[in-house]
């Protein structure tokens, strides 16, 4: 029996005793939707899987993606697709999207039947095969698609051990401070370009009897990770970069200078009674959603917020309809302005799996980094691209506007810092920040606690 047929006889085995466990006693009709998806899901091991076993650079004229995108993102990335198909009418790109697709594609990368190429939003995934040696690096004329396309940094972190991997598509960017437009407005307040600058509207906001900023860092088991974004972004605007990534490495303890520095800058605005809605230890009480709400209540509860592009997800209906108009944003200002502007990012890297690099498979990675893959995704809304070629009108809102152009200019980007870091490391971060702003642990307790998991 071969590699594949003992994968798809484990399959059939997981979902048949998924099924037996929910015998002999009435299954909710959520469960029976739930075991239906698992075998929708398997399926695509089948589906994706190449027909037939190739030599590279043997052209088949089609090329199999396994990625995480279902409903509106796997509409819109089949909208990409299709652009790409009508410009090269002998390749076909067959997609399959799936909700478990780390699980898949560990278990097809061991199985021996890897997709031709995957579309990866972990950076961490992308490393530990890079590393096994299941993925081809980057090629020359790839390379050259990111020097013409990308500023650096989008290649630098496409990079495992120093080879580059993944081109990237769509991504996203985090410190993003959110404010109500008109509200806004009708005070005269001014949209602050330095640290300095907010932190003087911070204190001329405190007279308006609406607190300068409001926060939640409540998510269940994951409580404390908002709060882990706020120090990730402000390391990055305190530190060199280099400082910056032995301190994701574990090379530089939380309790050194430089971490606590960060602390120090949060605390400024966590801590000041007067700069936070309903104080401090609210924020650890409070869900990370509810905030984004509160900038639209009558009067505002607040007149900033910091978090992430897909906050307005979070934004009341009415807001939602008419972004542009209701809605400010801008980044995060630089602390330290000696250093360089880097973003915290996230993003999709597409790679290409061990012997699939056939000539047609190579002709849609080096496509996906031109500005003839944005415009189909772009023009729905809702996605940002790094690509500096992409024409900014694409983009259906003056906010998607301003966010991609910010992304656009970053001269150096990073990943979040805590997804990086080791499990236990990040889960004692997200505990500690938790502790430390709750009043439960001091800021040395605090930051002796995520110490102490350090591997």
């Amino acid at each position: 029996m071969n590699k594949k047929q003992l994968v798809l006889l484990f399959l059939a085995l997981f979902v048949l005793s998924a099924l037996a466990a929910c015998g002999g006693q009435p299954a909710p009709e959520e469960k029976i939707v739930e075991q239906t998806v698992v075998v929708e899901k398997e399926k695509q091991v089948v589906v994706t899987a190449t027909p037939a076993p190739v030599e590279a650079g043997e052209d088949t004229g089609k090329i199999f993606v396994l990625g995480p995108f279902r409903g509106q993102e796997e509409s819109a990335f089949n909208s990409v697709i299709s652009v790409f198909e009508e410009q090269n009418p002998d390749i076909d790109v067959i997609y399959s999207g799936t909700g478990e697709f780390e699980t898949l594609i560990n278990v097809r990368v061991e199985a021996g039947d890897p997709p031709d190429v995957a579309a990866f939003p972990q950076p961490g995934a992308v490393a530990r095969l890079a590393q096994q040696g299941h993925l081809v690096p980057l090629w020359q004329e790839a390379l050259q698609v990111y020097d013409d396309q990308y500023t650096a940094a989008w290649k630098d972190l496409s990079a495992v051990d120093g080879t580059p991997y993944g081109m990237f598509h769509r991504v996203n960017a985090k410190g993003w401070i959110w404010y109500n437009k008109p509200a806004w407005e009708d005070a005269g307040w001014d949209t602050p370009t330095t640290w300095d600058e907010l932190m003087k509207l911070t204190e001329e906001m405190k007279a308006s009897d609406i607190a300068p900023w409001c926060d939640g860092i409540e998510s269940g088991a994951a409580t404390g990770w908002k709060g882990t974004d706020w120090i990730e972004n402000i390391m990055l605007r305190t530190q060199p970069v280099d400082v910056h990534d032995a301190w994701v490495a574990h090379e530089l303890p939380f309790s050194s200078d430089q971490v606590r520095k960060a602390f120090g800058v949060l605390e400024g605005i966590w801590f000041d009674p007067e700069g936070i809605y309903g104080g401090a230890q609210t924020i650890a009480l409070t869900n990370f959603r509810d905030p984004a709400a509160w900038l639209f209540d009558d009067p505002p509860k607040c007149w900033m917020h910091m978090q992430g592009s897909f906050v307005t997800n979070f934004f009341p209906e009415d807001i939602q309809a008419d972004l542009d108009n209701q809605v400010g944003v801008f980044m995060m200002p630089p602390i330290d302005e000696s250093l360089p502007f880097t973003l915290e990012v996230g993003g999709d890297q597409y790679v290409v799996f061990k012997g699939k690099d056939r000539p047609e498979v190579r002709k849609f990675i080096e496509w996906l980094g031109t500005p003839d893959s944005v415009q189909p995704w772009a023009e729905q809304g809702g996605s940002l691209f790094p690509h500096v070629n992409q024409d900014l009108s694409w983009y259906p809102t003056q906010l998607e506007r301003t966010m991609a152009e910010a992304i656009t200019g970053a001269t150096a980007a990073r990943f979040d810092g805590s997804d990086n870091m080791n499990s236990a490391v990040n889960l004692a971060f997200w505990k500690g920040i938790t502790d430390w702003v709750s009043g439960a642990r001091t800021l040395d307790q605090a930051l002796s606690d995520i110490d102490a998991a350090l591997p």
